[in-house]
């Protein structure tokens, strides 16, 4: 059943309950209402022929030839003779079938009422007194016909059942429309969802109207909300998809070109006779294709290294580490023929030793892959917005603006002919961005074409509080060790 029907339903169901509830207790009130002033009525009207009858005994019974049947038979002259409901009796008078055994339960002096039916269905109500006169006992009965009030009782039932009636097929009228209204923006949130399950993942849901502030405007809004985060992430999904494809294809494309020259030159070798020159140049080819493999192994097993660790940081002083890594560079400087300045500013830094000397290594060996022959290449480390910022500048060729977002991407390269003469597989920036994420920043390129290309990035800054309380700390663990 729809959500829809089950408000009109309940609602509808709610209402029916309370009205007839609180009808029939309205109706049952003002029936009982009714009903004791009747009764009250009945007692007052009762008392006052006890009080008249006993009056009149009193004063007859001065006469000393009083005689009780003979007063009964002159009561006509006392009592109202126009009340034909009163009747003084003795006990087996007492009206209806049951009206001895009644009056049986009456203490003298005492009176009794009750509702009574008579044999047509008529409602009366009974009331009697138990009088003493001389030693013989009497009754004194009055009824009152009280069936008006059960036949208006019967008659406000009729009336409230068709007021019931009307009220339940206006309020179905009214809740069929408002259900409707109420109802419209989970129907259309049905509809967008079932189209975003469809694919349509840029479809949303609207808020129209005076829902749009209430509970259900809140979860249209939600909604959409949750939609928005889907189709990122859904985007995110595609392009991580398009990047393993691309990485895939890549991968296989970089193996299968150094593999097919490989196997060629080492069939040459085995199948002809080739001179002393001729296996020179086999065997080099053989070689540099093969020192492209092993870097795109190892650059391979770095990516994987680094995005399944957790590396700890060290507290480094930068410029003793920057002299250890100028000394590392010097033979890559000088095989491409290149000269290295340094701007240091000093400071102590939290980084991962290792990692940092790889990403310098790389960074430096793009910059002199793509300067020509006797270039400068410049090193600064400077402090900038509470972090220490390194950045590689070089005089080269520079980098296409449209490519600026994609040589971080694995196997991306700028002039791919260029990149593999001289073993580059397109995986040394890729490394790098890794390693720039695992110290919190990540690279910053900027270039311009035969200008040349700055790459920055920045590492954690230690200050001197904290860099003396590190030194504490360590100062303790060395005794703890030594204890």
């Amino acid at each position: 059943m729809r959500f829809a029907w089950k408000v009109f339903f309940s609602t509808i169901t709610v209402v029916t309950l309370a009205f007839g509830i609180g009808g029939t207790m309205l109706i049952s009130a003002l029936f009982q209402s009714s009903l004791d002033k009747e009764i009250v009525m009945a007692i007052q009207e009762n008392r006052y022929l006890c009080f008249s009858f006993q009056t009149a005994v009193r004063s007859l019974s001065e006469n000393q030839e009083f005689n009780p049947k003979s007063f009964l038979r002159q009561i006509d002259s006392v009592v109202d003779p126009r009340n034909s409901d009163m009747a003084i009796v003795n006990r087996s008078e007492v009206r209806f079938s049951d009206g001895p055994e009644f009056a049986a339960s009456i203490a003298p002096g005492k009176r009794a009422v009750r509702i009574v039916s008579g044999n047509d269905g008529t409602k009366y109500v009974q009331a009697v007194s138990y009088i003493r006169l001389s030693s013989d006992d009497y009754y004194l009965e009055s009824v009152s016909n009280i069936s008006s009030i059960y036949t208006m009782r019967q008659t406000y039932v009729t009336l409230y059942q068709g007021i019931l009636l009307a009220v339940i097929c206006i309020s179905s009228l009214i809740l069929l429309v408002l259900t409707h209204f109420l109802t419209r923006p989970l129907k259309q949130l049905s509809i967008t969802s079932q189209k975003i399950a469809s694919g349509d993942f840029s479809n949303r849901a609207k808020s129209r109207g005076f829902g749009e502030n209430d509970e259900v405007g809140m979860l249209t809004r939600n909604f959409n909300t949750m939609a928005d985060v889907v189709e990122e992430k859904i985007h995110d999904l595609e392009e991580t998809a398009r990047q393993r494809e691309d990485f895939v294809a890549s991968f296989a494309h970089e193996l299968k070109t150094p593999l097919t020259s490989i196997i060629g030159y080492a069939d040459m070798l085995r199948s002809y006779d080739m001179d002393a020159s001729d296996r020179f140049t086999a065997a080099n080819y053989i070689f540099s294709e093969g020192k492209r493999l092993e870097a795109l192994s190892l650059h391979l097993l770095d990516l994987i290294v680094l995005r399944k660790q957790d590396f700890p940081t060290e507290m480094v002083n930068c410029l003793t580490f920057m002299q250890e890594c100028v000394c590392i560079l010097k033979p890559l400087l000088e095989k491409y023929h290149q000269e290295l300045h340094t701007e240091l500013q000093p400071a102590t830094v939290m980084v991962v030793p290792s990692l940092l000397k790889t990403m310098i290594y790389n960074l430096i060996d793009n910059a002199c892959k793509a300067s020509e022959r006797n270039g400068n290449i410049v090193l600064k480390g400077f402090i900038s917005k509470g972090r220490y910022q390194i950045c590689i500048c070089d005089h080269g060729r520079g980098i296409p603006p449209e490519e600026l977002s994609k040589i971080t991407e694995p196997f991306y390269m700028v002039d791919k002919s260029r990149s593999r003469s001289q073993n580059g597989a397109g995986l040394g920036l890729t490394l790098c961005q890794e390693i720039a994420l695992l110290h919190g920043s990540e690279l910053k390129i900027e270039s311009q074409l035969q200008k040349g290309t700055t790459i920055s990035f920045t590492v954690e800054l230690v200050e001197k509080d904290k860099m003396e309380g590190l030194q504490k700390e360590g100062k303790s663990r060395e005794n703890q060790s030594e204890v």
